[in-house]
């Protein structure tokens, strides 16, 4: 059986919240229930989640980003032969 838990955020919080938990690969339901669930296994506030190091946005010129587009291309042709 399961239930409902309802809270209130601040909408920023939230956002930003949701920014790291994706880096991790969660979305922040999962989240409150990994928390929760260490939570009860622990009896304490258990464990960090830390995303990697943020990436500072660079803006380019469209040259390079047809040639960064193209070696990502050539990067995921080469991940889906398992090479």
């Amino acid at each position: 059986m399961t239930k409902t838990l309802q809270i209130r955020l601040d909408e920023d919080l939230r956002t930003k919240a949701d920014v790291v938990l994706q880096e991790i690969g969660l979305d922040l339901p999962s989240a409150v229930r990994i928390f929760l669930t260490k939570v009860v296994y622990t009896r304490s506030i258990p464990f960090d989640l830390t995303a990697g190091p943020r990436m500072a946005e660079v803006e380019v010129d469209s040259r390079t980003q047809a040639k960064m587009d193209d070696i990502g291309a050539l990067w995921t042709k080469k991940k889906s032969r398992g090479a």
